[in-house]
């Protein structure tokens, strides 16, 4: 069974020019599988079909990728599948080909170790220093333009902590490195709005969508990080982990989290 597929063929390198790797000109999904299966897989690809279209992509063939993915993904009880969807090679440097053909690269990760831990005993992040660009040309898209979270993601690690609140550039908290949040503030559960940067994340979908607890999207400052009862960071993979410090004030880990929790794993019907 191969790890990794590129146009449905194992390899394990791209061509050097294509454009995914010349100028960040692709999309990615990164797709949890549990026993063959997974669970988001709409939700994904609802996402992915969307942003071709944003950004002038042919349309994903869902039936061929949901092939390539459970390929990949093999006989794993738990595994992590990266799906990117590049323009392909050809263009004349910034200008891409009239007609694309877009690149497939399918990618098996192990199920994260630390993951039941961060789950069960929470998260310790920071304030991130990177602040993320304002474009509302690609705001939402998980598109491959990355750098800022990379940079966070090392100042991150410098200082010891697991994740980070990012900032947009009005200095509003958006987003975490690797997820959305949701802060819970005197009973209510709220979102950052994402109109000029950040990603549409399937797991904050998922969590208003089937699990019917969906978050008000609102704009947020950082004091209303500060009156926060409860701080949770989402993403389609981790599910809900609960934020146990903030900078230097510790945060419980509350009812909504403990119960939202127990929806997730139904959903996924594991223990984690």
């Amino acid at each position: 069974m191969s790890e990794c597929l590129v146009n449905g063929k194992p390899e394990n390198s791209v061509p050097a020019d294509d454009r995914g790797l010349l100028y960040g000109d692709h999309l990615f999904e990164t797709i949890a599988f549990v026993d063959g299966r997974a669970p988001l897989w709409p939700l994904h690809m609802a996402r992915l079909t969307q942003d071709a279209g944003r950004l002038l992509l042919p349309a994903p063939d869902p039936e061929l990728l949901a092939a390539e993915c459970t390929r990949v993904a093999g006989s794993q009880p738990r595994c992590v599948v990266r799906l990117t969807l590049t323009r392909g090679s050809s263009g004349r440097a910034y200008q891409p080909p009239a007609t694309p053909q877009p690149r497939r690269i399918i990618q098996r990760r192990a199920w994260p170790q630390r993951l039941a831990a961060q789950r069960q005993r929470g998260l310790k992040l920071h304030t991130s220093s990177v602040r993320l660009a304002s474009s509302a040309q690609l705001a939402g898209i998980k598109h491959g333009n990355r750098l800022e979270q990379v940079l966070a993601a090392e100042y991150a690690r410098r200082a010891g902590v697991d994740e980070a609140i990012m900032l947009d550039q009005r200095g509003r908290p958006l987003e975490a490195i690797a997820g959305n949040l949701v802060l819970i503030i005197d009973g209510q559960a709220l979102t950052p709005q994402k109109r000029h940067a950040g990603v549409d994340g399937v797991g904050l979908q998922a969590l208003g969508e089937w699990l019917r607890q969906a978050p008000q999207e609102a704009t947020l400052e950082v004091d209303d990080l500060r009156q926060a009862d409860e701080v949770m960071v989402i993403n389609s993979v981790a599910g809900i982990r609960p934020v146990r410090m903030l900078d230097d004030r510790a945060l419980a880990i509350g009812p909504v989290c403990r119960r939202w929790q127990r929806l997730w794993d139904e959903l996924f019907e594991c223990d984690d």
